[in-house]
């Protein structure tokens, strides 16, 4: 079952999402509830030993596609019908929105699964293409004009990682019919180094692209502002981390003809540039979509350094997919909840004093900027924690770690700055609340169960999957890039 599984997973949310589009609308929830049970049911079978991932590391990514992705598939229920019904949505605009919503899941469950590198970057095309139908499909001129600049630098660097790919692993003398990373340890022959470091670099530049590392990053800030909340979510918790995993997995198995440095000092300083540019545009933001989008580019720069720096800093940047991704998923919502209760998620266009007037948003706001600014206890504390402890115990790679580690001081004073422009109204703090406005309970349980994820479960989500998590770090404390 568990080759069968490869193929029957992101096959089966393809036909979920055929069934959005064949039932009724008034029984879309229905496919929904289908959806949910579906990947519940793959996430229930891991334990039970019905099948298995290739790997812990592509297990431990599966498991939290699948975890996020259902919060996806709840919050959208509400949240689209609201949409609808304010924008006048077409019964067969809805039904697109499903439909299109349940094969970018499949894609990104096809990611954490496939072995084939080729295949992998099918997966990442996929995701991209989805992805970038459902940011244009609020089809306002700001979402088709974020939707073109999203598919035209992300798909030519879409063929600079197939190129580079293909490449690299000709040059280290890899047959077409082994492009896998399972397993990692395969016998190469006839390497040709040159070639294959520049093939290496192309990959990192193209995959690094669809990750939105920088300098690489300008369709992320308007593609993630212009999408609908839940793509917004999935596209920067899932699908950026996404990319990096096949640049992690591609390296890794370079690094057995290249040397390391040479690899390890490109993520570096990617992940470092990322950081910069993050730091640099946080502070001139207004809007909180474009907020959260510039701060993930700052998180996957952590992620390319933990993965450049190696050691305990790669099972931070392991644990930081997580963190991350469960943290920005409660933003997301929650700035999609923000824009239609207040017609805007701008803080001068009237989305302010809101955890006066809404309470529970508000709220959901405050925990989640404490968590993904790294603030202890929440779990990014302590996987943001071990990737720069990881590059301060390098001797070479403390300079590194140092000037991080200022970046994302700086990142937190920016957004400690920002975020109360959106939470209270000038002159009002601590005053009564006035012109309250009703919160849907349908839009607020979603982000509240997802924020005790953020405040408890994050932390103890690794002990939670202790031995799914005990064999990650198990592979992550052999392997060296």
């Amino acid at each position: 079952m568990m080759t069968d599984a490869l193929w029957i997973i992101p096959l089966g949310l393809a036909v979920i999402g055929l069934g959005y589009w064949i039932v009724p609308v008034n029984r879309l929830g229905w496919v929904s509830g289908i959806a949910g049970a579906f990947l519940l049911f793959w996430l229930a079978a891991l334990p039970l030993r019905l099948w298995q991932g290739t790997g812990p590391l592509a297990t431990w990514f599966f498991v939290i596609v699948a975890i996020l992705s259902i919060f996806g598939i709840w919050y959208s229920g509400p949240y689209i019908t609201r949409e609808a019904k304010e924008h006048h949505w077409a019964a067969r605009r809805v039904k697109g929105y499903y439909l299109f919503f349940m094969l970018f899941i499949g894609s990104l469950a096809a990611l954490a699964i496939w072995t084939n590198f080729i295949f992998l970057w099918m997966a990442i095309e996929g995701a991209t293409l989805t992805s970038t139908v459902l940011t244009a499909h609020p089809a306002s001129r700001g979402a088709v004009e974020a939707a073109w600049k999203y598919i035209v630098v992300t798909e030519l660097g879409g063929l600079v990682a197939l190129l580079g790919t293909i490449l690299s692993l000709t040059a280290v003398g890899s047959p077409l019919f082994a492009w896998s990373f399972v397993p990692a340890h395969q016998t190469l022959s006839g390497v040709h180094q040159h070639w294959a470091l520049i093939g290496a670099y192309m990959a990192l530049v193209g995959y690094g692209t669809k990750a939105g590392l920088a300098p690489f990053h300008t369709w992320l800030p308007d593609a993630h502002s212009e999408a609908p909340a839940p793509v917004s979510a999935l596209l920067s918790g899932l699908k950026l981390a996404g990319a990096m995993f096949i640049v992690y997995r591609l390296f890794h198995v370079l690094a057995l003809s290249l040397p390391s440095a040479y690899l390890q000092d490109a993520l570096i300083l990617l992940g470092l540039l990322s950081l910069v540019i993050a730091a640099g545009s946080l502070t001139f933001q207004r809007d909180l979509k474009r907020l959260w989008a510039y701060s993930s580019i700052e998180h996957i720069g952590l992620i390319s350094l933990g993965m450049g720096f190696g050691g305990i800093a790669l099972v931070g940047a392991f644990l930081h997919i997580w963190t991350h991704a469960a943290s920005k998923t409660l933003l997301f919502h929650n700035a999609g909840t923000v824009r239609i209760l207040y017609h805007s998620s701008h803080s001068e266009h009237g989305a302010r004093g809101i955890l006066h007037r809404t309470p529970w948003t508000g709220a959901l706001l405050a925990l989640g900027s404490a968590a993904i600014v790294g603030l202890p206890p929440f779990a990014p504390f302590w996987s943001e924690w071990l990737i720069l402890a990881g590059g301060l115990h390098q001797v070479g790679d403390r300079p590194v770690a140092i000037a991080a580690a200022a970046l994302v001081v700086l990142i937190f004073i920016a957004i400690a700055r920002r975020v109360p422009g959106w939470l209270f109204t000038p002159g009002q703090v601590g005053a009564s609340p006035v012109n309250t406005i009703q919160e849907p309970m349908g839009l607020i349980l979603p982000s509240a169960v997802l924020g005790v994820f953020v405040l408890a479960g994050g932390i103890g989500f690794p002990l939670l999957v202790h031995p799914l998590w005990h064999h990650v770090v198990s592979q992550l404390a052999t392997v060296h890039l």
